[in-house]
């Protein structure tokens, strides 16, 4: 037990050490991260209006990065609290939310625990950007999944977003570039991914290249691992943590999204929640 214990903290120090690094250089792996920002705040908000849960509602993003979903739903007038287990990305998401004027409660908490959330506290509970893999069994999967229930009230929904690891060919190494961007200060950025299978997980090593304007450059290498759990499992498993309405939607962001809903009370079957919009 305390070797498997060990190894848990083990796994959550890497992921937190890789999203710590890559905090300063997170919206460098998108074109145009602002625009991704909006956009997946208005899909996202649309969503969940759709499931009845409306602006001013509280909103727990449970794996939030420097922010993209947090940042676009305080913009749509969501009351979002944000946890993340990296301190580094939390931090980062701080300061963009300092530079727009916007309020969030910000704070370091594990997926797997949620231990600083109440119970039945949340309308919905969110972790995107293929969070839930970085837990690499399905034994933490249904810990997190179980954590996200017991924080939504009823008829709270959870929503996921995750690659669809059913179409993804394994080749090692495969190598993923993520484009050249500069930014203000004339610094060029290079990203690029290799992934290196191992069963159904495979480990990644992300290159991250910095030009400074006079051609000087120098190249970090971070590392982290993932589970490439399929969507079928992973409703499956969201189902075992006592979700229902359990679905996979694929026009709401660029990876496949999840979602799950807590049941009602026995006393609000009738009439009283709000049906699901399709």
């Amino acid at each position: 037990m305390l070797t498997l214990i060990t190894t848990h903290r083990r796994r959550a120090q890497m992921s937190s050490n890789f999203y710590d690094r890559l905090a300063p250089f997170y919206h460098l792996l998108y074109g145009d991260w602002d625009a991704a920002v909006r956009n997946q705040g208005e899909a996202l908000a649309q969503l969940l209006m759709g499931w009845g849960i409306g602006p001013g509602e509280p909103v727990l993003d449970a794996a939030c990065g420097i922010g993209t979903q947090t940042l676009g739903l305080v913009a749509e007038g969501y009351s979002v609290t944000a946890s993340d287990l990296s301190a580094g990305a939390v931090e980062r998401l701080q300061q963009e939310l300092d530079a727009r004027n916007l309020q969030a409660s910000v704070r370091v908490d594990d997926l797997r625990t949620l231990h600083c959330a109440a119970d039945e506290s949340c309308a919905a509970v969110l972790a995107c950007d293929n969070s839930l893999p970085h837990l690499l069994t399905d034994t933490e999967i249904l810990q997190a999944l179980r954590s996200a229930h017991r924080v939504l009230r009823p008829g709270g929904l959870l929503v996921l977003s995750v690659r669809d690891y059913a179409i993804i060919e394994r080749r090692s190494p495969d190598v993923r570039p993520y484009g050249l961007h500069r930014d203000s200060e004339g610094r060029r950025f290079l990203a690029v991914q290799v992934w290196e299978w191992d069963g159904n997980c495979y480990d990644l090593r992300m290159y991250l290249t910095t030009e400074q304007p006079d051609g000087r450059c120098a190249t970090e290498a971070l590392t982290s691992r993932y589970y490439a759990v399929t969507t079928d499992r992973l409703q499956e498993l969201m189902r075992e943590a006592g979700l229902h309405e359990v679905e996979r939607l694929d026009n709401v962001l660029f990876q496949p999204v999840l979602v799950g809903r807590r049941a009602y009370e026995p006393s609000m079957a009738f009439g009283i929640a709000p049906a699901h919009v399709a």
